[in-house]
């Protein structure tokens, strides 16, 4: 069996022994995000329509706040698939299936009327707002030489030897940049839409970042679609390009067995699997070591 990576095993490590999640705090701050004030017009519809006992319109309305970025007042299965259907599939939907929508009025009125607009202005879940907290860390952390942050994806051609050049813009930027600059063929839609770019003497890395907190479920995927994504970055750069693809993976990853396997399993080589950690180690590794 293949040795795991250097920079996976040095994870393992610090996780095992060190001071890892008291790091990570500086990447993946646990701040509470702010609530979501509504609007004065579409607070005093809620109180009307909820006053005027119309409860399956104020349900509707409810359901029709998706489109303005302001959740449900409570995590609920049949509201959460109404809310992401298409403005126009949904209406019909709701037309035909009304006694879900009686079934949803009465857990609003179990609410209250202070309750529900509480639930619709609470804070994002901290752990929805990890993905920028990434990109952010990064702008913040890489500022001074060798690195340098650019804010046009562009610049990267223009990247001097001396500098370690560093874009962490749009995930969509970051895939039309190698699609267009680097010459790879994308396995799949979507593929290249990824965290962060770097060049380094112009060897790109392109960096998949993922915080997972909890074991199970969609967290498995994840974890999966992080490893096939070097291994499928390893297939179609070999030889041909200088590129390679890194997951920043954190969290609970590093502590949970079956997690920790895969990695062991995966991560061998040159597939680098690691912390967001050691993200500037191991870019300054690359810088001194390329000619």
């Amino acid at each position: 069996m293949s040795k795991i990576n250097e920079w996976a095993y040095k994870t393992l490590e610090l996780a095992s022994n060190g001071n890892y999640l008291d790091r990570l705090l500086e990447i993946y701050p646990a701040v509470l995000p702010p609530t979501r004030p509504l609007p004065n017009n579409i607070k005093e519809s809620i109180r009307n329509l909820y006053r005027e006992k119309k409860y399956e319109e104020l349900v509707t309305l409810l359901i029709k706040l998706k489109d303005e970025s302001y959740p449900f007042p409570i995590e609920h299965p049949y509201a959460s698939l109404l809310r992401h259907l298409r403005k126009r599939i949904r209406e019909s939907v709701i037309k035909r299936n009304p006694m879900v929508i009686k079934e949803l009025a009465d857990l609003i009125i179990s609410l209250g009327l202070n309750n529900i607009i509480r639930g619709v202005e609470r804070p994002k879940d901290i752990n929805r707002t990890l993905g920028t907290t990434f990109k952010n860390w990064v702008r913040r952390k890489f500022t001074k030489a060798p690195f340098k942050i650019v804010n046009d994806y562009i610049l990267l051609l223009n990247c001097g030897n001396d500098e370690i050049c560093i874009y962490a813009g749009r995930d969509e930027q970051i895939a039309e940049f190698i699609r267009r600059y680097l010459d790879l063929k994308e396995p799949e839609d979507g593929f290249f839409d990824r965290d962060i770019i770097v060049n380094v003497k112009n060897f790109y890395i392109i960096g998949e970042a993922r915080f997972l907190s909890t074991p199970g479920g969609s967290q498995n995927r994840d974890l999966d679609n992080t490893l096939r994504f070097v291994e499928v970055m390893e297939k179609i750069t070999t030889n041909i390009k200088p590129v390679i693809g890194i997951a920043l993976l954190d969290g609970v990853v590093w502590f949970h067995n079956p997690y920790i396997n895969q990695i062991k399993q995966r991560a061998i080589g040159n597939r680098i699997v690691m912390s967001a950690v050691f993200l500037e180690e191991f870019l300054l590794d690359l810088f001194n070591k390329l000619p």
